[in-house]
């Protein structure tokens, strides 16, 4: 048995690619659960032995990421249905529909209807305030209709039940208060979460939504002194950063299972470590659940885990993606932030034992 899935609207041939996640734990993956059918006679198929039978909603749901032409699509659908998908290569992904009898399909398709709806209003709004074409005003406009659309958002999620399709959204508008950098809109977002959001959900997005929502001034930047926090190991022994700020260089490493570049560069850093670990201590901080994370390979330097998916440290940097890391100077000062393999590549090509610090 599979999801068996009619398409309509694009042409045989075209390639779908299709991931799951699993809620509560991981984002959609890129790095092990995807694979990639063609459509042939409007048809593409996923075999029974890449579903995830999501617990927390039902033991026969399957929630899905499909991508065709570019367009991701969220379809969740019982175990051996078929669904149509309906959709065409001109057309956003706002306005493409899978056709499933999954209440959380309903559930995201009136998500849709009134995003539609806001997002025609909202454009008939900014086209009679552009007062000209420049870059300033562009932008300008761009955050009033970023604003208008977080509010209308939360006045519509305050009256909808809590599930995937309000966890999806939830990010989407937190990441959009980030970037106004609105402390009164990210606010408003944080009660909703408090008003809708169990104490004891542990979704993977909630977390991201909520890293989003802290206030930029109490990010930790180059030049701050690095503050204390606990970590644990795969053997739940609690452990302190203070165990090696202050005594060396510290490298804090985020990282994710389903980062592909955070598990490219592992042997480059081992090697790295086994050299140079009398001066340097490499931290591992997991962005993953605990359990995800106790499933992943071990390594030879520290690779712990906050049992809050990174959260509880990561909140305080401004981390736009993984790997991500961290320089911390001997006396307990930030040296440098950086992302990316080939920035973490050059810093140790030009390593040296007799400076604090790499610029």
């Amino acid at each position: 048995m599979g999801l068996l899935s009619d398409v309509t609207g694009v042409p045989d041939g075209t390639p779908v690619r299709f991931a799951f996640r699993i809620r509560r734990t991981d984002v959609y993956s890129t790095a092990h659960n995807t694979l990639v059918d063609t459509i042939r006679n409007g048809k593409f198929h996923i075999e029974k032995k890449f579903i995830y039978l999501d617990e927390e909603d039902n033991k026969d749901n399957v929630d899905y990421m499909v991508s065709i032409n570019g367009c991701a699509l969220c379809v969740y659908a019982y175990q051996g249905a078929k669904v149509k998908v309906t959709g065409s290569p001109d057309l956003p992904c706002l306005h493409w529909r899978a056709d499933s009898n999954h209440p959380l399909q309903r559930e995201t398709d009136e998500y849709k209807d009134y995003i539609r709806m806001l997002i025609k209003e909202l454009d008939k709004k900014a086209t009679r305030n552009v007062e000209s074409d420049s870059d300033e005003m562009l932008e300008k406009v761009q955050s009033i209709r970023d604003s208008l659309y977080i509010v209308s958002m939360l006045d519509f999620m305050k009256n909808r039940e809590y599930n995937s399709a309000f966890v999806n959204e939830l990010w989407v508008i937190a990441f959009k208060a980030h970037k106004l950098d609105s402390e009164k809109l990210s606010d408003r977002i944080r009660n909703l979460i408090k008003e809708k959001v169990p104490v004891d959900y542990n979704d993977i997005l909630v977390t991201r939504s909520k890293q989003e929502l802290v206030p930029s001034s109490e990010y930790l930047h180059e030049g701050n002194k690095m503050i204390d926090f606990t970590l644990y190991d795969r053997e739940d022994k609690e452990h302190k950063l203070s165990e090696f700020v202050g005594k060396k260089i510290v490298v804090l490493q985020f990282s994710t299972a389903s980062c592909g570049p955070c598990q490219a560069i592992k042997p480059t850093i081992e090697e790295f470590y086994a050299k140079h670990k009398k001066e340097v201590e490499v931290i591992t901080i997991s962005c993953d659940d605990t359990e995800t994370w106790k499933k992943g390979k071990k390594v030879s330097w520290p690779d712990w885990n906050d049992h809050a998916s990174g959260s509880t440290i990561g909140s305080k940097f401004e981390i736009p993606g993984w790997p991500f890391y961290v320089i911390i100077k001997p006396d307990g000062i930030i040296g440098s932030t950086f992302l990316g393999t080939e920035e973490m590549r050059k810093y140790i090509a030009t390593f040296s034992p007799r400076s604090d610090i790499q610029e």
